[in-house]
């Protein structure tokens, strides 16, 4: 703690600081402002000193008590009485100044223990521009010398820009494992080129060996992808009239075409054969008709059926309408009744089981 000055902040307000350390003088305290001496002190105590007006808002305030060494305080001659005041006041002397060198020696620069010249964090002004190259530079030097005006443009970008600087370092191992990956990213153009290539390209294979087309053009077609070359886009194969790969026809043709295939369409098989898709004309080349074709001969043949069937009854029917082989059945005796031309007969169940042999069975069931 300094011994011989004291330093205020200033508040804007106050004008009037304490002073705690002895004096022997009112002359002998200074007051600075921020380094500039203030005048017409005035003193309304022993303890005290006011200025003029209050220093701004944290202003540095220093009382300093500086002691006249131009001569002693007091001057001994022989055969004088020794009076304690006098010895008093050249102790005073003696040990203010002592005090005072104590705090000028504290406030000089001291080499410490580490063999470094300690500041003690405090600015170091009045220095001169450096020579050599192990001379302190001044901020003065550094800024209108050393560095360019294109430097302080620079460092002024990066001052500017110290939130976004940061941000980069403490995403460094992120940008490393970029860098590091950095062939992969390179290439990534040429993947997503390729990958759209793959996507839509027509008018040539993708990759020339093997020969690879895109999506697109085997949905719809392109170069390479055609009936000629053998193969057929999705497309084709849905609808094109004639061969796809050359033997193959499209979905649409085998489905509603006439005569183009020897095996006939799905239309042919549903409907007729030929282009005309006539019932009674066989389908392409196989010697079978269309599957209306024998709906109707089974619509026919329940028409036969229904002349010779005549039912449920409870008696045998008679009249004009009953001829030789007709059918009925007996619901009294639930049993089925045919007509032999003149009678109503039982329709009797064959018990095999009693028959010589497998190849009786056989002889029967040729000669039936």
């Amino acid at each position: 703690m300094p011994l011989s000055y004291k330093n205020y902040t200033g508040n804007n307000s106050t004008t009037t600081f304490s002073i705690p350390f002895t004096f022997a003088a009112t002359n002998e305290i200074s007051v600075t402002v921020n380094g500039v001496a203030q005048s017409n002190l005035s003193f309304p105590s022993s303890s005290q000193v006011q200025l003029t007006s209050a220093p701004a808002s944290g202003a540095v305030v220093q009382l300093r008590r500086t002691t006249n060494l131009a001569s002693r305080a007091v001057d001994f001659a022989s055969g004088s009485v020794l009076t304690e005041e006098d010895l008093d006041n050249s102790n005073i002397q003696i040990f203010h100044s002592s005090q005072e060198a104590v705090d000028l020696t504290d406030d000089s620069v001291n080499l410490g223990t580490d063999d470094k010249w300690d500041m003690e964090s405090k600015v170091v002004k009045n220095v001169a521009n450096p020579t050599s190259a192990q001379d302190a530079a001044t901020k003065n030097y550094l800024e209108t010398v050393w560095l360019s005006p294109a430097d302080k443009t620079v460092i002024t970008n990066v001052n500017n820009n110290i939130t976004p600087i940061t941000n980069v370092n403490n995403s460094l191992s992120v940008i490393t494992a970029v860098n590091n990956n950095a062939s992969n990213i390179n290439s990534a153009s040429a993947n997503a080129t390729l990958a759209e290539n793959y996507a839509v390209k027509v008018d040539a294979a993708v990759e020339a060996s093997p020969n690879r087309y895109s999506s697109k053009a085997w949905a719809i077609g392109g170069v390479g992808v055609t009936d000629v070359a053998g193969s057929g886009s999705a497309m084709s194969w849905a609808v094109e009239a004639d061969t796809v790969d050359g033997s193959e026809f499209s979905s649409k043709v085998y489905a509603g075409s006439g005569s183009t295939l020897n095996v006939g369409s799905a239309k042919n098989w549903a409907i007729g054969g030929g282009d005309s898709f006539a019932t009674s004309t066989a389908v392409g080349t196989t010697g079978e008709y269309s599957a209306k074709y024998w709906a109707g001969q089974a619509a026919a043949s329940k028409t036969e059926f229904s002349n010779v069937y005549q039912g449920t009854a409870s008696t045998d029917p008679t009249g004009g309408s009953v001829s030789a082989g007709d059918l009925y059945f007996n619901s009294s005796t639930n049993r089925l009744k045919f007509y032999n031309g003149s009678n109503w007969a039982n329709i009797e169940a064959t018990d095999t089981s009693s028959f010589a042999s497998n190849g009786f069975s056989v002889a029967m069931a040729i000669a039936l």
